[in-house]
């Protein structure tokens, strides 16, 4: 990891520039005897209601002795709230928030990038969205996907590591969040036009050479993508990314090998207070960046009594199992290519 707290030198020493809202663009050099690059993605975080009435008092608790984001070069996660104290509630069904106090917790995780291109980020409106960015900067964690304007929003975390760019971008399509406009806050919007200039600039312009698109999308519930979702996927691998990372659904969904890229369709809930449900199984998804290629594998996750552990042994095997399941219906996955 290129990250706090361990490495308040080593973020030194790599020169990371630029981070976060000030541009969210890394320069991380180290030794390039050392060419494999970790990435590793979760699900939804939502570290706020129900979470945070059962752990009082215990902002960390969440990851705490959870080495899984944390033993990876980059570690990314998709952030279903913001964090702040003001604003107004948006009507809506369900608004979520977090606390300032449980910043603790993302740092106990070692999470390097979240997802802001989600239908909560906006729960309490400009304003909440201006404290999230300013809180994340300040413990800096990278954030990509919404911005106080435009081009804050659709600029891209590029990160250098061992002589690797790599490119994260993050969309959402719905209309629970407005899109950013010239000058005025939002999210990116998820519009393949859009997408696919990003990662022709990022290939062409930056000479970025691993590609991640995050697409905050699908079905609540729903243990599969549909046909729209699928088409949309390829079209975006076809159009050069590398990986698509989804998530919004709450549950885990199949992983589809298409062409030379990966699809996560959604990796489900890693730790989320949006409902009292304190107990489950999910998973994290790792490449691994090698001289010959990537590789894929799925890492499977128990959530405790709100805490997050790796599934090691029968229970690990079963889950894998589930996942594996659920890409039958993909003619290549991580699991069979």
């Amino acid at each position: 990891m290129f990250w706090l707290p361990v490495v308040v030198s080593f973020l030194i020493t790599l020169s990371l520039s630029q981070h976060a809202g000030a541009g969210s663009v890394g320069e991380a050099q180290v030794d390039s005897s050392q060419p494999t690059v970790t990435l590793r993605f979760g699900g939804d975080v939502l570290l706020g209601g129900y979470y945070e009435s059962a752990t009082a008092g215990r902002p960390a608790y969440a990851f705490e002795g959870f080495t899984a984001l944390s033993d990876a070069d980059v570690a990314m996660v998709n952030f279903e709230h913001p964090v702040t104290r003001q604003g107004k509630k948006v009507p809506k069904p369900y608004n979520f928030r977090m606390s300032p106090e449980y910043l603790p917790a993302l740092t106990a995780a070692g999470i390097d990038i979240v997802s802001l291109a989600n239908n909560h980020i906006f729960d309490y409106g400009k304003e909440g969205l201006f404290d999230t960015i300013s809180y994340l900067d300040s413990i800096g964690i990278l954030h990509v996907g919404a911005g106080r304007d435009r081009e804050e929003a659709y600029r891209p975390v590029v990160l250098n590591i061992r002589g690797q760019k790599i490119g994260f971008l993050a969309y959402y399509g719905g209309g629970e969040s407005p899109g950013a406009r010239r000058r005025s806050a939002g999210v990116a919007r998820r519009e393949l036009p859009l997408i696919r200039d990003q990662i022709d600039t990022l290939r062409r312009r930056d000479n970025v050479g691993f590609i991640v698109v995050n697409l905050h999308w699908g079905t609540e519930k729903a243990l599969s993508p549909d046909a729209s979702q699928r088409a949309f996927a390829h079209a975006v691998i076809d159009a050069g990314a590398d990986a698509v990372i989804g998530h919004h659904p709450h549950v885990l969904q199949g992983i589809e090998r298409y062409r030379n890229g990966v699809i996560a369709y959604s990796l489900g809930n890693l730790l989320f207070g949006g409902n009292s449900r304190d107990r489950y199984d999910t998973g994290i998804l790792e490449i691994r960046l090698e001289p010959d290629g990537p590789r894929y594998r799925f890492m499977p996750v128990r959530i405790d009594a709100w805490r997050a552990s790796l599934l090691g042994g029968a229970d690990s095997a079963r889950v894998v199992q589930s996942v594996r399941r659920l890409s039958r219906m993909f003619p290549a996955t991580i699991f069979t290519n």
